[in-house]
């Protein structure tokens, strides 16, 4: 039944008009039919909102999903890298590079903050060297770094903290995530002391500096830790010195290693009763008189230092001096003096010096000379030892230059005399001796060697002294 919009009266749908009050019911039924399908409609709306929210959930869903392992993934990869940049895997690397001497992958693994210190494969070699021949500080260095990898927090205040040499560092990040771990090390620094200026200093025959005064202290470096051997080398008036002096930049944990060049070589103030008297070191004339001989120098300590002058066409010859501890001032005394410029005299007598004494005295003097000779390329420093135009001179003569020009770097270490025969009159004979000197290798280590000898020898009156004539 349907019902009539104006009166409220019921009607059939054969009916075209009200009976109660006319109302047209065609216009009726149509506005009813359109209501029904807007009401269709609405129905269907809400089915279309459910399917669009279907959809959404399962977006999310994947979107969830791939996040989820996104994160996992990047959980795993973070884990695995720092298990492999771990600091103890740096250091199970650095023995094992240390024990196969790869010095290519070392260079990668080392750092310094230094600056002016590089790590290349060239200044390794101390620091490898000086683990070879001590494993037992080597392996010191390895329980150290594995207690640094314990604690990685602290490995960035190691290289400030810790007293040790080498340590371990962080040295930025690899791939923008994990610790750059690299063995850290500390650089090493030398002060020289010297007590005369113009002494150089050479590492494997570079040199680095020079003392610029008397007294003076310079610091060189930095340097790679290891065993070095400084060369100090000085040449003066009246003395020539070449001594290596060995150098340990590891032990040191303060990273400054102190070291006393020529301590035993100064200045003199001589002075005697015979101002005119001239002055000899070591048998040589040195052309200085006594009354000029103030600041005289530098001269070494263990030096053989007299005076003479002519008196009524004598010699006169002062007692020979060496310097005692610190002392600088010498006083040459004239009293009692043996030996004359006479070439009628005899050997000095038996309450004068042991003959073979003095020979002992000219063997350590040559010797020791001889290395000088050597390593600076000076003749002259044999002169007072060998005999002027001897067969011992002549031969020195074209060695030494040819010794110096190959490179040749050697110091005196000893020098005894295994047997000795004289001539009646104790003006000539020979002796066998047994020599040991220090020599540089090619590897710039020095070596001792030991050497046997005859010289012969004779009595030079001019210097009341023996002189060498003949190596045999």
């Amino acid at each position: 039944m349907n019902i009539c919009s104006k009166c409220g009266s019921e009607f059939t749908e054969e009916k075209n008009f009200c009976t109660q009050c006319g109302n047209n019911l065609r216009e009726e039924t149509s506005d009813n039919a359109e209501s029904s399908c807007e009401e269709n409609s609405l129905v269907i709306t809400p089915q279309k909102s459910s399917t669009s929210n279907l959809k959404l959930s399962r977006s999310s869903k994947i979107a969830i999903i791939l996040s989820t392992f996104l994160i996992l993934a990047l959980v795993i990869i973070i884990n695995v890298g720092n298990s492999i940049y771990a600091p103890n895997k740096l250091v199970t690397r650095f023995k094992h590079d240390v024990d196969s001497n790869n010095v290519t992958d070392l260079v990668k693994i080392f750092y310094c903050k230094d600056d002016r210190l590089t790590v290349d494969k060239s200044n390794l070699t101390p620091l490898l060297s000086y683990f070879k021949s001590n494993p037992s500080y080597f392996n010191k260095v390895i329980e150290n770094l594995k207690d640094n990898a314990i604690y990685p927090k602290d490995i960035s205040s190691l290289s400030i903290t810790s007293g040790n040499t080498i340590t371990l560092a962080k040295d930025g990040k690899k791939f923008l995530i994990f610790p750059n771990y690299k063995i850290n090390i500390k650089p090493s620094f030398i002060d020289i002391k010297t007590t005369v200026k113009d002494v150089t200093f050479s590492i494997n025959n570079t040199l680095i500096g020079k003392s610029s005064t008397d007294k003076s202290t310079k610091k060189f470096g930095p340097y790679m830790p290891g065993n070095y051997s400084i060369l100090a080398n000085y040449k003066g008036k009246y003395l020539t010195l070449s001594k290596p002096y060995p150098v340990d930049l590891v032990s040191n944990t303060t990273g400054i290693a102190n070291l006393d060049i020529f301590t035993d070589i100064t200045y003199l103030n001589i002075s005697s009763d015979y101002p005119d008297a001239e002055i000899f070191i070591n048998g040589k004339n040195v052309n200085v008189k006594v009354k000029d001989a103030t600041k005289f120098g530098p001269v070494n300590r263990s030096s053989k230092i007299s005076a003479s002058y002519e008196n009524y066409n004598k010699k006169i010859t002062s007692k020979e001096y060496s310097i005692i501890g610190s002392d600088t001032d010498l006083y040459l005394d004239f009293q009692d003096s043996s030996y004359e410029n006479n070439a009628n005299s005899q050997y000095p007598t038996a309450d004068e010096k042991d003959p073979v004494a003095l020979l002992n005295e000219l063997l350590d003097n040559y010797a020791s000379s001889f290395t000088q000779a050597i390593n600076t390329n000076n003749v002259s420093l044999i002169d007072s030892y060998v005999a002027s135009g001897s067969d011992l001179y002549q031969m020195q003569q074209s060695y030494i230059p040819k010794a110096f020009t190959a490179g040749t770097k050697e110091n005196f270490i000893s020098a005894d005399i295994i047997n000795c025969n004289f001539s009646d009159d104790k003006k000539s004979g020979s002796i066998t001796t047994s020599e040991v000197y220090s020599i540089l290798s090619k590897d710039g280590t020095y070596s001792n060697k030991t050497f046997n000898y005859k010289y012969e020898f004779e009595y030079n009156f001019s210097i009341s002294k023996y002189q060498l004539t003949r190596l045999k």
